[in-house]
């Protein structure tokens, strides 16, 4: 064999094997470094609530509509900064296998009297007049956040959510702009609408869409 054909093949060679390897060491850094989420509710026994909104109408046909209030914070253990991308909540229906995905609205800041002062507490990923709604979580810090969620059934009752001893199992989760997620389970416990209205005036009237 020609030794210049050779060499070209040999060449050839060593630059795939110097593709492949700096490819795996690209990999290998992305994996080390990239953003790990993790997520949990606030105060799992204060402030995880569901609630019954007024009734509405479709095809003049009655609905039944209920509302999904959650504070959960949103930790980076990862060593690289990450945006959020979405925060859905899911929900189990008696007639479904699959869990229904509900998408957040937009509500005012909640707050809540403590001992003669108001606390006013972030929206996730939404700007309010205290708080600039975070969505983007430092390496090794994490943001808090409300999201509310709302949904509208109609005819049989097979369609409602489950529904057990007042408290109803979600399924919380955030995905990252990287394809990075993470979930968590929440109890949702009932809460009369009034009380709602107390930390989110007007709430019933938030439009679904």
């Amino acid at each position: 064999m020609d030794i210049s054909v050779l060499l070209k093949e040999v060449l050839g060679l060593s630059a795939l094997m110097l593709g492949i390897i700096n490819g795996l060491m690209l990999l290998r850094h992305y994996a080390r470094d990239r953003a790990i989420l993790k997520v949990h509710p606030v105060h799992p026994e204060v402030y995880q609530w569901w609630f019954r909104l007024p009734d509405g109408e479709l095809n003049g046909m009655a609905t039944r509509r209920y509302g999904f209030l959650l504070y959960v914070d949103i930790l980076n253990g990862g060593l690289r900064n990450v945006a959020l991308e979405s925060w859905h909540l899911f929900i189990r229906i008696h007639a479904e296998r699959r869990k229904q995905e509900l998408k957040p609205l937009s509500i005012t800041e909640p707050s809540v009297e403590f001992d003669g002062f108001t606390k006013v507490f972030p929206v996730l990923g939404q700007r309010g007049l205290i708080h600039e709604g975070q969505f983007v979580v430092d390496s090794g810090y994490s943001i808090t956040g409300w999201a509310y969620y709302a949904a509208e059934y109609f005819g049989d009752e097979k369609w409602n959510p489950v529904i057990k001893d007042e408290r109803i199992e979600a399924t919380f989760m955030v995905r990252d702009v990287l394809g990075g997620k993470a979930k968590t389970q929440v109890t949702l416990s009932k809460r009369e609408l009034q009380a709602i209205e107390e930390v989110i005036p007007g709430i019933a009237t938030i439009p679904f869409s």
